[in-house]
């Protein structure tokens, strides 16, 4: 499935049930995430996320980064979708930083995996400039 027809299926289900749980995409990832039903929420769950990855790095604890990495992902695409009415060039660059989200996720599973603590902490504090990006071209839809 592409991710154009993965959009529609999640705008779909957000747009019926006001709410949505996005199934991982990958079988290696255990547990779907409640998608909040407003922004601010969505927001909220995603600051949660990235404090617990902040936790876990910390307390050495890299082979879980994945847990929170995959769900900021699911979040940031429900964000995207979430927040439909945008300038058509604010939605080109919503999209690209949504895709790069994804890619640092799986960069932080990898690193973890290989406990490569430098590499987790690299690619987080990636992913938290890509998220303050996204968090002002949501602000000034």
């Amino acid at each position: 499935m592409n991710l154009k027809n993965v959009y529609i299926a999640l705008v779909t289900t957000v747009l019926l049930t006001g709410a949505a749980t996005v199934v991982p995409a990958q079988a290696t990832e255990e547990v779907p995430v409640q998608i909040p039903a407003t922004t601010a929420a969505i927001w909220q769950a995603i600051d949660q996320h990235t404090a617990e990855l902040t936790k876990l790095i910390q307390a050495g604890k890299l082979e879980e980064v994945h847990h929170h990495a995959f769900a900021i992902r699911d979040l940031s695409t429900a964000l995207s979708v979430r927040v439909a009415a945008m300038a058509p060039d604010k939605r080109k660059q919503l999209d690209a930083e949504v895709k790069f989200v994804a890619t640092l996720a799986q960069r932080l599973d990898a690193s973890g995996d290989a406990n490569d603590r430098a590499g987790v902490e690299s690619n987080l504090t990636k992913l938290k400039g890509v998220l303050d990006t996204m968090r002002v071209l949501t602000a000034g839809r």
